[in-house]
C-alpha cells in the first residue's frame, strides 16, 4: 500500500518588492527602520490614536464598574419592560468596543497602512529611507 504525501501549501504571490509580504526582514533592515524618521512617524500617528481612545474607553468601563458597584439604584431604574439601565450600560460596552475598532480600521487605512507597506518594500529591498532619498 503506497501512502500518500499531503499536498504542499500555495506558496504566497510575491510582495512588490520580490519577497513573500511574509518574509522577514534583514536584522540590519529592522535596525534601519528604528532610526528611520517615516517609522518613528508611523508610532507616533499610531499612539496619538491609541492612547487617548484606549484612555476613553477605560474611563467609560471604570463608570460602567462604579455605578454597578456604587450606584445600584440608578442602574436598577427600569427603563421599558424588564430592560434596566445597567443592561443599556452593558449593551453600550460591547457597541462601544465594535465602533473603536470600526473607527481604527478607517484611521489605519487613511494614516498607517499606506506608509506602513511602502516603508516596509523599502526595507525588504535591501534599501534604507536614507539610501533611497539620494
Amino acid at each position: 500500500m503506497a501512502t500518500q504525501r499531503p499536498p504542499e501549501p500555495p506558496t504566497p504571490p510575491p510582495g512588490p518588492g520580490g519577497g513573500s509580504p511574509e518574509e522577514p526582514l534583514s536584522e540590519a533592515a529592522v535596525i534601519a527602520m528604528h532610526s528611520d524618521p517615516r517609522f518613528l512617524a508611523l508610532k507616533k500617528s499610531l499612539f496619538s490614536f491609541v492612547f487617548p481612545m484606549s484612555l476613553a474607553f477605560m474611563a467609560w468601563y471604570l463608570l460602567y464598574v462604579l455605578m454597578s458597584a456604587f450606584g445600584r439604584d440608578v442602574m436598577g431604574t427600569v427603563l421599558f419592560g424588564s430592560v434596566n439601565v445597567a443592561l443599556v450600560f452593558g449593551i453600550l460596552q460591547f457597541v462601544s468596543t465594535f465602533g473603536i475598532a470600526i473607527l481604527y480600521t478607517g484611521y489605519a487605512r487613511r494614516k498607517l497602512d499606506g506608509p506602513a507597506t511602502a516603508l516596509r518594500d523599502e526595507l525588504q529591498n535591501g534599501t534604507t529611507g536614507k539610501e533611497g532619498n539620494r
